[in-house]
């Protein structure tokens, strides 16, 4: 297991308070995830469903279900970000636990359901974290994922661009900055889990227009 660089954790601390959650696809978009993500969850595991967000950052998915009526814990690597999405949970009455860690050392669990935003690019090795992921649902538990191919996009905001080049200058040759539906599919799979779906179609526009290669996958953990 490789720990996270100093600067790497630095980065994200200071993007939490950066506009992080003003950008298109979180704040604004959140209404949009909850009506068509957040029913892949809810219809497999029922409300009140014990559900780990893994690389949390301030929140999104974490804020998203526990509104739903689920039982969250949101870990992430940051402790600036988990600092702002403490604020944001308690400004909305969510009791979230806010968990500082990495991806591939989950809580122990178990959970109903295992779902991260985005965050498997930013892995130097997203197997270890997908494989952690498995071990800690249960049985016919549901892992949901996304993310896209970042590695062909580029920021409108220089100074962030900037920002994540330095932060990134040692790391980012080890990082696969994207990822698509076969090549997560192959990462899940390899981990164990069954029922493989895309189910990118729940959006009738891709969210990241910039973002080629955008998806939504789900996976069960095998049933015993």
């Amino acid at each position: 297991m490789t720990e996270a660089p100093e600067a790497v954790v630095e980065y994200w601390d200071a993007r939490a308070r950066l506009g992080y959650d003003s950008q298109p696809g979180q704040d604004p978009a959140r209404a949009l995830w909850a009506e068509r993500v957040g029913p892949l969850v809810s219809d497999v595991v029922g409300r009140g469903a014990e559900v780990l967000d893994s690389g949390c950052g301030t929140g999104f998915l974490a804020r998203l279900f526990a509104a739903d009526g689920h039982r969250l814990t949101g870990q992430d690597v940051s402790a600036g970000m988990l600092a702002v999405a403490a604020e944001r949970g308690a400004a909305e009455g969510l009791g979230i636990r806010w968990e500082l860690g990495q991806s591939d050392r989950p809580p122990r669990g178990p959970f109903d359901a295992v779902v991260s935003r985005n965050v498997l690019w930013t892995l130097p090795d997203a197997r270890q974290a997908v494989s952690a992921w498995a071990r800690v649902l249960r049985p016919g538990g549901l892992l949901l994922l996304t993310d896209a191919r970042w590695d062909s996009t580029a920021s409108s905001d220089a100074a962030a661009e900037e920002r994540f080049r330095e932060s990134y200058s040692d790391t980012a040759e080890q990082l696969p900055m994207g990822y698509d539906f076969a090549a997560c599919r192959e990462l899940v799979a390899r981990a164990g889990l069954v029922d493989i779906a895309d189910r990118t179609s729940v959006f009738d526009d891709v969210p990241y227009p910039s973002a080629p290669g955008f998806f939504v996958l789900t996976a069960r953990a095998p049933r015993r």
